[in-house]
């Protein structure tokens, strides 16, 4: 036996343990700090006149902290990635990483249309980082260890370690590095049991019924696959392009911040029931919203997303895009029942739009079958729901070419 191998594996499946509770901390703080901020904020919006100046006051600081604190822009799981990629260097510096957490609490709370869980992403995969080059360690156990970090926050987020570690190995190390898994996977197992232990917060919480597929519902899945891609390539699109657009025609950063604040201040205002403070998928999913209605809100996401990101906020795509997938995916559902199809349980559309969506975007219908039957434990939805998820990622690649989040990529590593 080499006794030198040994201790240095054992000592990378140590990091990885101390990782995955460390990561499992940080998620419940993150969280907590999140829910608490929520609840402040809802407070103070009862009153209009904070609705107007607080999302302002946000966007201001938020691009000064952009254009005179950051030594890096990427955030999120565009960044992690880069930093993978860029791997003889550290990309995710401690001062850098705190205050793009704290300008994103402060995004998401005061109402811009950001998600939680890229920050989420980003705060794992920086102490990944942290914790390897801390040790000197060689490029294959750094890289390991981001993705330990990530799938650790990930999991303790969603206390679904398998979706965690599968998001790392399909979506971050785009398929490579499979030898790393179980490395992987043992930190979004400890994380997962921190969590359990000391947390009973869940971020999707939905009764479905005892789901029983039936092969009569296969066109009903294969049309919200075709129909989803839509939706999917539509939102990836959006974000692009508004970006683009603000990115040419206004210069000026605190310029592009104000009209992104003042969009927010006026949906909240005047559209409050298609674009929800605060929403949860269970929210959705457990209203009786008219078939218009959802579509609404799927666009309404879809457009509000698009501004808040494009204007310079700092959030996360992913929460978004999974109220749009809910949201459009119990459209369908009501467009079936309509027609007096017999389709089972709609809720069961519902969580197949959202696992969709995800899928689309990332290109990554495993995980986006995994995340769905891991929340749910739903296990007789493992062969829809991967239907919806394949049809809609090959729909969107043949589109698009690549995830929204390689592109993002691609993007730092040519700046």
């Amino acid at each position: 036996m080499n006794f030198k191998n040994f201790h240095a594996r054992t000592r990378i499946v140590i990091f990885a343990i101390l990782i995955g509770i460390l990561s499992g901390l940080v998620s419940i703080l993150f969280n907590r700090t999140l829910n608490l901020g929520y609840l402040i904020m809802a407070k103070l919006y009862e009153t209009r006149f904070w609705v107007v100046i607080i999302p302002i006051c946000v966007a201001m600081f938020t691009t000064y902290i952009r254009k005179n604190k950051l030594k890096t822009q990427g955030f999120g799981v565009s960044q992690v990635m880069y930093e993978i990629e860029t791997i003889q260097y550290q990309v995710m510096n401690i001062k850098d990483v705190t205050l793009k957490i704290l300008s994103t609490l402060l995004n998401l709370i005061s109402g811009f249309c950001v998600g939680r869980h890229g920050p989420i992403v980003h705060l794992g995969g920086a102490i990944g980082s942290k914790v390897a080059y801390y040790n000197k360690l060689e490029d294959s156990d750094t890289r390991v260890l981001i993705g330990c970090g990530v799938a650790g926050c990930l999991a303790g987020v969603f206390n679904a370690p398998l979706f965690a570690t599968l998001f790392v190995v399909e979506i971050m190390f785009k398929k490579r590095y499979f030898d790393m898994i179980s490395t992987i996977l043992l930190s979004a197992l400890s994380a997962t049991v921190f969590i359990r232990i000391f947390n009973n917060e869940s971020f999707f919480s939905v009764a479905l019924t005892s789901y029983h597929y039936q092969m009569k519902e296969t066109p009903y899945f294969i049309l919200l696959g075709i129909g989803m891609s839509f939706f999917a390539v539509l939102y990836v699109y959006s974000m692009r392009k508004t970006k683009a657009f603000f990115d040419l025609h206004i210069k000026n950063y605190y310029i592009k911040a104000f009209i992104g604040a003042i969009t927010i201040s006026l949906s909240l205002l005047l559209i409050s029931d298609y674009y929800i403070y605060d929403t949860k998928p269970s929210f959705i999913i457990n209203q009786d919203f008219s078939t218009i209605h959802l579509f609404l809100i799927g666009l309404c996401y879809i457009l509000l997303t698009s501004i808040s990101l494009g204007t310079g906020s700092i959030g996360g795509i992913f929460a978004p895009g999974l109220i749009i997938g809910l949201s459009i995916g119990s459209g369908y559902a009501s467009i079936f029942q309509s027609l007096g199809l017999d389709i089972g349980d709609p809720k069961s559309y519902a969580v197949a739009g959202m696992s969709a969506m995800f899928a689309g975007f990332a290109i990554a219908p495993l995980t986006g079958t995994l995340m769905i039957v891991e929340l749910t434990g739903q296990y007789n939805l493992i062969f829809p729901v991967l239907l919806v998820c394949l049809m809609t990622s090959t729909f969107t690649e043949i589109v698009m070419k690549d995830s929204v989040y390689h592109k993002g990529l691609d993007d730092l590593l040519i700046g």
